[in-house]
């Protein structure tokens, strides 16, 4: 079971590490908070499957890979969805942050804010930068 304080431990760790492909990229950064703060990640298994040769997959591969025409859709295999302000540890979404082949970067609510990752590290946004948030089914 994961806690608030694994959270800020986790968070604390990677704060100045920063964005780099299949070892700490946006959705590896967002699933490992996820699972600091719910004692599982979203998504462990897609680990590693979203890149060919060191390089992210061009969206027909990741469709024939994960059998979605897009992110929202495998999400919703996986989590719910919300229209409200995310709670702590919910996924969150920006285009505010650097985006790469979904459309957006991925983070976590921390609480008052948002966490994301830039290619230097951390960087915090408002919640009214986030235009889709997923909870725990």
């Amino acid at each position: 079971m994961g806690s608030l304080k694994q959270l800020n431990t986790y968070i604390c760790e990677v704060r100045d590490k920063p964005f780099e492909w299949g070892k700490h990229d946006c959705f590896i950064f967002s699933n490992s908070a996820f699972k600091a703060y719910h004692g599982y990640g979203y998504a462990d298994e897609w680990i590693g499957k979203y890149l060919k040769d060191g390089k992210p997959m061009l969206p027909s591969q990741l469709r024939s890979e994960f059998g979605a025409n897009d992110f929202e859709e495998a999400i919703a295999t996986k989590l719910q969805e919300i229209s409200y302000v995310p709670p702590r540890g919910a996924l969150v979404a920006t285009k505010r942050a650097e985006r790469w082949h979904i459309g957006y970067a991925l983070g976590l609510s921390v609480g008052m804010k948002a966490a994301f990752l830039s290619q230097k590290g951390l960087i915090y946004l408002p919640f009214d930068d986030v235009v889709k948030a997923w909870i725990p089914r």
